[in-house]
């Protein structure tokens, strides 16, 4: 009786120790984001535009409509910004889709969508990026959302563009 008892209290024992590093790793985890870049190109110099103003008008756009114009401009007055975010995993364990939405001004039309899947392995530094298309001659400044998951648990974090 004496042996279960002493085998129970190590199986007790391995368990609390187990449960503590699990909280460890959890509250160690550090994940930093910043904004490295910001490009805008003028919509006149991408040939794309007349396509996507077509699959935004035939609602078959891949990405998020902010404001649909209810009637075109020229493409000198839309801009295409892109924005380079680096994300620093300092975790013990990799991130899952990463994913960015910016947070819209009024003269925001689209968002673009992005097919890639991004992820970052433990302890690694990595670049994601998120264009939209506003009218031209605004700011580039904005605030995005980050969203990830560690251990299928979600989180996310506001960052600033152009501060």
């Amino acid at each position: 009786m004496k042996a279960l008892k002493t085998v129970a209290i190590i199986f007790v024992a391995l368990v609390v120790v187990m449960a503590m590093m699990l909280v460890y790793l959890f509250m160690s985890a550090e994940v930093t984001m910043e904004v490295t870049s910001s490009n805008t190109i003028s919509a006149a110099t991408v040939p794309a535009f007349n396509t996507l103003k077509d699959t935004v008008d035939e609602e078959t756009f891949i990405g998020t409509i902010y404001n649909k114009p209810a009637q075109w401009r020229d493409a000198s007055e839309y801009a295409y910004v892109t924005y380079t975010i680096k994300v620093n995993n300092g975790c013990l364990v990799p991130i899952e889709m990463l994913e960015v939405q910016i947070v819209p001004l009024p003269e925001d039309v689209v968002q673009l969508g992005n097919m890639q899947e991004y992820n970052l392995p433990a302890k690694t530094t990595g670049e994601l990026s998120a264009s939209l298309l506003t009218h031209a001659g605004g700011s580039p400044a904005r605030e995005m959302i980050v969203t990830y998951y560690v251990w299928g648990i979600s989180f996310q974090e506001r960052i600033i563009a152009g501060k």
